[in-house]
């Protein structure tokens, strides 16, 4: 089960951004009796940049484009518990559900995360109607893709994908499936806790396709010896790269937002957007959402 950190005062934003408590999660909730993910206190930093960031396409997009979907992929169960601390947060599965999204889709292969999200978006009552996808978020593409709303002349279709991974295990055929559609990708790239600490695993065993399957590249082996680098910038531009091919925008290196905890890079959080304003929207949630912050335990 995932696991998170502890709720703080966080900078308030610009009057022109998103509300302070866009980014601020629930703090302190009581237990629903529901089941709880265990995270740790660095997924917060996360869970405050999501929140912004999606508050400001759904806000910002909202005019221009009449269908918003938001496809939260490796959803969750919508509440968590954090180590350390005990409280319980509120995820971005919940979070996101009361921003101006038209249509929400969640997908998770852990069938008990999937039912409690699914009853405690229910509880909310918003009106909405999420669609909720049980299984592998690599093997359910199809169902993700027939769950959006059908768009033609008039009636535009602007999604917000949000891939949370716990590691490295994500397809880019997946991403590149989604991305046929108008989709704007905030995603995981668990490069460190997962490529960089069990690269030799993945380098060495031959049968692994981890990596390949992250690049869409079978022959990465062999690329990333040619290229002298370190394989953390090497997967990272590769990726990178991949996402251009697509027709989104080059990131540039302040784009790949990583995350630490004592120095060491656990992960990184990239947006990519094929329009310069979807890429100028990152930029304020880096600028406008205070980085980690120290814990008191």
């Amino acid at each position: 089960m995932a696991k998170r950190r502890r709720v703080v005062s966080l900078r308030v934003p610009p009057t022109n951004g998103p509300t302070p408590d866009t980014h601020v999660l629930g703090r302190d909730l009581p237990h629903d009796g529901l089941p709880l993910q265990e995270i740790k206190a660095h997924s917060l930093e996360k869970y405050r940049r999501h929140n912004y960031l999606a508050s400001m396409f759904a806000n910002g997009m909202k005019k221009k484009w009449p269908q918003r979907a938001y496809i939260g992929l490796y959803a969750g169960a919508g509440r968590a518990r954090v180590e350390g601390t005990g409280e319980i947060v509120e995820t971005t599965a919940l979070s996101v559900i009361r921003q101006p999204f038209t249509n929400y889709i969640f997908v998770d292969s852990d069938s008990e995360c999937i039912d409690a999200l699914e009853r405690r978006v229910e509880a909310l009552q918003t009106g909405h109607a999420p669609k909720f996808i049980r299984g592998d978020v690599n093997a359910q593409i199809g169902e993700i893709k027939n769950a959006l709303p059908p768009y033609g002349p008039g009636n535009g279709l602007l999604s917000f994908c949000f891939v949370d991974p716990f590691s490295a295990k994500l397809s880019f055929k997946t991403i590149r499936s989604l991305a046929g559609y108008t989709v704007d990708f905030l995603i995981l790239l668990a490069l460190g806790h997962d490529v960089r600490r069990n690269f030799r695993t993945y380098y060495h065993d031959r049968s692994d396709t981890r990596i390949a399957d992250l690049l869409d590249c079978p022959n990465w082996r062999e690329e990333y010896e040619a290229s002298g680098k370190n394989i953390v910038r090497f997967v990272l531009e590769k990726f990178g790269d991949n996402m251009v091919e697509l027709g989104y925008q080059p990131p540039k290196p302040q784009h790949y937002h990583p995350v630490k905890v004592g120095g060491v890079l656990l992960y990184f959080i990239v947006f990519y957007s094929k329009h310069p304003v979807g890429q100028a929207f990152w930029d304020s949630t880096l600028v406008n959402v205070d980085p980690q912050l120290e814990l008191q335990f």
